[in-house]
Order: C-alpha cells, then structure tokens, then sequence
C-alpha cells in the first residue's frame, strides 16, 4: 500500500458537456410532439430508494460545514487535502502527511479562509491537529462509536479530492481490522484496525471525513489501495479510514499536550530486515524467511525478553512471519500488556522466548 499524499496544485481539465436551456414541465421534439416533464428529482417518493437517498443527502448536508480544505505551501510547491473541524473554537483533525513539510497553512471553511498552524502531529498513526482561530464558534463533526462499524453500512466520503472543491463519495464498509502499511518501512508505517471501504478516496480526500447515513464521523480516510499489476495505478473500490475511536483517543492528546502522550499500541522494541532467500543464501543465514533482529532497542520488552541481536524471527503465538512487514502487522493487533510467545532462529537453532509487550513510544 502506499499513502494517498495530498495532491500537488495544477490545472485539471474537465471537460463538460454543452447545456441548453429547457421550458419547465413542458418541450417540444423534433416531431413538434408534445414531451411531458416533471419537476421533481430523485427517487420516486415513498419508496425505500427514496428514503436511502434523502439520508444520504441529510448527512451530506450535515457534514459539510464542518469538514474543510487544507492548503499546505511547500518548498516544492502546494499541497492539497481535506480535514474536519472537531472542535468550535478551531481544532481541525487530519492527517500527518497532509501537513508534513509544510512551511504555512491555509484553511478553508465554509464561512472563509483563515491561516493554521499544526497543533501537533502523530506519524505512526498518520494523523495531526491544525488549529485556527475564527471569530466566531465553528460548525463541529460528530464522532461515530467506530467499534459498533459493521461490513456492509454504507459510509459516505466527504472531501476535496483533486482540488476540485467539497465533494461526496458513497459506498460500503467492505471489511475492518485491516493492518495496511503506508510505506516500506517496516512496523512502524502499519495503520492497525483500518476499515477498507468501497467509497473512493482520492488524493485530495486524505484526512478528511468517512461519515455514516446520521452525518457521524466513522472514520478518517488516509490512503487507497495500488494496483501493481497495471503500474501501481489506483485500485477502485479499495480505500482506507482510520477508525473515529483511535482517532479520537489521538486527537484528544494533541490538543491538550501539544503531543501523542500514549499511543495506544503495542511495542516489542526490535529494528529488523527481511529474509528472503537471495539474502539467505548471501548471508549464509540459517533460515531464507523472516523478519532479521539488526538491533534490540535497551529496556524495551525485546530486551527483557533475551532476544538478541541476529535472531531471526519466524513465529509469534500461531501466526507465521516472512517478512518485517507481516511482524508489524502481527503486533498491530496485540494490545499493550499482552503476552507474545517469539519463535526465533539463533544461529541454526530454534528458540522460543516469552514478551509482554509495551507501548509504542509516541515518535514512531
């Protein structure tokens, strides 16, 4: 997976068809037949399309105040995303590669433009809070108890993708608890407990608001999947929120502390490498797949735990581990506190050792 990044300013040719002007409730074909219209729109009233329309256009409509663009300039240039005024004296949450290298922020909301600075940021967790100050309350989101998302709810996208101003997307929650990483990095880049969605999240959209049909924030979107068998293209249908609940959690420190003072996640305190079979055989590991210790982090869990420089992890509890990535995303899903049983080959030898895991320190 590979971050939507806000989207650099440039011109967007749209290209839109030529309307004529048409008399109300009646006009006339090219057999000077009488053709009847109607003034209505949507589905037929009273019918349960009817309803799914009007409360999609309800939430829609309630949303919309409150989420916002974000313009970020840039040494290389301007940066477009989205975000959603969470507070009404100003804090706007988004995400942290929406601002990131930004030199000055400018904010746009539905009673005018006004400058922003970055109230604090979380990159493990790809969020960050912006504050502006308004001289009057502002329209705030409403967060959704994400834990209670089911598969199938329909969800709504609401943003700013391609800088072609507010604009809404619909569509389904298509699964949740997606460990998905936004780089190759290693653990550190995994967004746990992601909800995939079906509702388009293009860049521009980052860090705005993935809403349910009451208007509530369910979700922050952040990136969207690639396809690598058509060039790393966009894959429709497959984008990703962070949930509204740690979303919350992370926001709420933010503007109190100005910093993420307790990230929530699980930690074992380990820097690794793949193993792959090139590598392996390279190396003369004793083993051609896994996640490769380069260094144990003093005083973490790892450390207490006696694992060591040169194991290469293979196992933790009954899930197998091929690669550093899948390690991430394993202890995405562990809370901490929780007890991990590591499976590790020493020098040709298989060993198993026991960590209770820590918490994620604040900085990645």
């Amino acid at each position: 997976m590979q971050l939507k990044f806000a989207l650099i300013t440039g011109v967007l040719a749209l290209s839109l068809a030529a309307c004529s002007s048409v008399t109300p409730n009646a006009a006339t074909n090219t057999k000077n037949e009488t053709v009847t219209t109607t003034s209505s729109v949507g589905a037929p009233a009273g019918s349960s399309a009817a309803t799914l329309e009007q409360s999609v256009v309800a939430a829609i409509q309630k949303v919309q105040p409150a989420v916002v663009e974000i313009t970020v300039q840039t040494a290389n240039g301007t940066a477009l995303g989205s975000g959603s005024i969470i507070t009404s004296d100003g804090y706007i949450l988004t995400n942290d590669h929406v601002v990131q290298n930004g030199q000055s922020y400018q904010v746009t909301t539905s009673a005018g433009n006004y400058a922003a600075t970055v109230r604090g940021t979380d990159p493990a967790d790809d969020l960050a809070v912006l504050k502006i100050n308004a001289p009057k309350a502002l329209p705030t989101i409403t967060f959704a108890d994400s834990s209670k998302a089911q598969v199938g709810q329909f969800v709504i996208a609401v943003g700013n993708p391609l800088g072609v101003g507010q604009s809404a997307s619909f569509g389904i929650i298509s699964a949740l608890n997606r460990s998905v990483s936004e780089a190759p990095n290693g653990p550190a880049n995994i967004i746990p407990n992601a909800i995939q969605t079906s509702a388009p999240i293009n860049p521009g959209n980052s860090g705005g608001a993935l809403i349910d049909l009451s208007g509530n924030l369910v979700g922050i979107p952040t990136l969207g999947a690639l396809d690598p068998e058509f060039g790393n293209t966009p894959a429709n249908g497959i984008g990703y929120a962070i949930p509204s609940n740690h979303a919350q959690f992370i926001a709420n420190q933010i503007i109190k502390d100005g910093k993420v003072t307790n990230t929530g996640r699980a930690f074992l305190g380990v820097q690794t490498a793949d193993v792959t079979p090139d590598i392996a055989q390279q190396y003369g590991l004793p083993i051609d797949h896994g996640a490769y210790i380069q260094q144990v982090v003093s005083g973490t869990p790892a450390a207490q735990a006696g694992l060591q420089q040169g194991d290469i992890i293979y196992q933790i509890d009954s899930t197998a581990i091929n690669s550093s990535a899948e390690l991430g995303a394993y202890l995405s899903t562990k809370s901490p506190g929780d007890q991990v049983t590591v499976y590790v080959n020493r020098n040709g030898q298989n060993v198993q050792v026991k960590a209770t895991l820590g918490t994620l320190p604040s900085g990645g």
